[in-house]
């Protein structure tokens, strides 16, 4: 699972096509979103801090390397709510309802709602899903048949974690079919499909805060509602729907993204595939290791210097915007021998896909259940799978801060 932490009403997907002109360096161009790999070995050896304009115009200083941006990410001088940000900056066009998160506080608010946040994930409710998760990826590939064509990204990659998260919020049935593409919409760049995806996306939300309301059960909207922060307080409305949205986006679309990243990868690497198949008590490390190449969360949700910060060697301004590159720090040759190398026995695999410090992804265990239940489910059902494009003919998602494969397109 991505880490919900990076999902908010500024999280934008952007088309290359669109990319403004300016004097400061625009990394994420064409070439970034066919290879980003590729810029952040340029940016590595440029510097350790880089002073950019984003797609979306927005000026910000990238950090990209490891030791930098995991002592950024627990930096209590890089903070999250907008009112520290300069006048330049902007927010994107999502209903207000989704801006009362946890993702843009700090502490102590930031505390007080990651204690609720942190109900949806409890050990005890992760692994009750283990079986359903199972459940699920085994009838997607039932639903697929024996042999013929799908794009899996739809089918099976998205399909799953979709799924769960849809059983979590107790979405109902007729309302899954949408949600993928609000999601696509709401991570997209076109202002008027945004709202339209986000006021889809608040609808039903909203009717299922008032479902639970009159009828409570066993389940974590009622948790939510009601349950108590340290003075007694409850949530209100807005946090309320804040809360299922950021687990709805957060839990669904990095989860994805790492899923088809990783069967992209298994279908260049046969051997390694059939390894997997072969030694299946390699899996956590491979999941690990897929996590830190192709981890989707690219760049974290932003942050805003409270005051001046020196990051290797540069001085932020206060009120500037900074964005931490996890991408960038996870293929960092100082930290990681052979960064760009899949190695499924690397020692000392602390990467940061899912963050660090305050704000780390509460949905870890549950992202990484899940990835590593689609490739063992996968690999077992259909060992004959294959690609019916070049590998190179894969499109991921031209963004830089939450990345997917845009199809994946087989046979079997």
């Amino acid at each position: 699972m991505q880490s919900s932490q990076d999902l908010t009403e500024d999280t934008v997907r952007v088309d290359a096509a669109r990319c403004p002109v300016g004097p400061l360096g625009t990394p994420f161009d064409a070439q970034f979103f066919a290879d980003p790999y590729a810029t952040y070995r340029r940016l590595h050896t440029e510097g350790p801090v880089h002073h950019i304009r984003t797609p979306d115009g927005v000026e910000a200083w990238l950090v990209t390397r490891f030791s930098d941006v995991r002592k950024g990410l627990g930096d209590h001088r890089l903070v999250r709510h907008v009112r520290h940000a300069k006048d330049t900056y902007h927010r994107f066009p999502l209903p207000v309802e989704f801006t009362k998160s946890l993702v843009r506080e700090d502490p102590p608010e930031h505390t007080r709602l990651r204690r609720f946040m942190n109900m949806a994930f409890a050990p005890r409710r992760v692994r009750a899903l283990r079986p359903r998760i199972v459940e699920v990826a085994e009838r997607l590939v039932d639903e697929l048949g024996e042999h013929g064509e799908t794009e899996l990204m739809a089918s099976y990659a998205a399909a799953l974690p979709i799924e769960i998260i849809a059983d979590m919020l107790d979405i109902a049935q007729e309302d899954r079919a949408s949600f993928r593409r609000w999601a696509d919409v709401i991570l997209g760049i076109d202002p008027e499909e945004m709202r339209e995806g986000g006021i889809g996306m608040l609808k039903v939300l909203t009717d299922l805060i008032e479902r639970k309301r009159a009828q409570p059960g066993d389940d974590i909207w009622t948790e939510w509602l009601e349950g108590k922060d340290d003075q007694g307080g409850s949530l209100d409305q807005h946090e309320l729907i804040g809360m299922g949205f950021m687990v709805l986006l957060g839990g669904y679309d990095p989860t994805a993204g790492v899923i088809g990243c990783a069967i992209h990868t298994l279908l260049q690497d046969p051997a390694l595939a059939e390894r997997l198949r072969k030694e299946p008590e390699l899996m956590e490390d491979a999941v690990e290791e897929f996590l830190r190449m192709f981890g989707s969360n690219h760049t974290a949700a932003r942050r805003f210097a409270a005051e001046d910060v020196e990051i290797g060697g540069v001085t932020i301004p206060a009120g500037d915007t900074v964005l931490l590159s996890l991408g960038a720090a996870d293929r960092d040759a100082l930290q990681f021998d052979e960064p760009d190398t899949f190695d499924i026995a690397r020692n000392n695999n602390r990467h940061v896909a899912f963050g660090f410090g305050p704000h780390y992804c509460p949905g870890t265990e549950l992202a990484r259940i899940q990835i590593a239940v689609a490739l063992e489910v996968v690999l077992r059902r259909l060992p004959e799978m294959k690609l019916t494009v070049p590998a190179e003919d894969v499109r991921l998602r031209p963004a830089y801060f939450i990345r997917s494969p845009v199809a994946l397109p087989v046979s079997y």
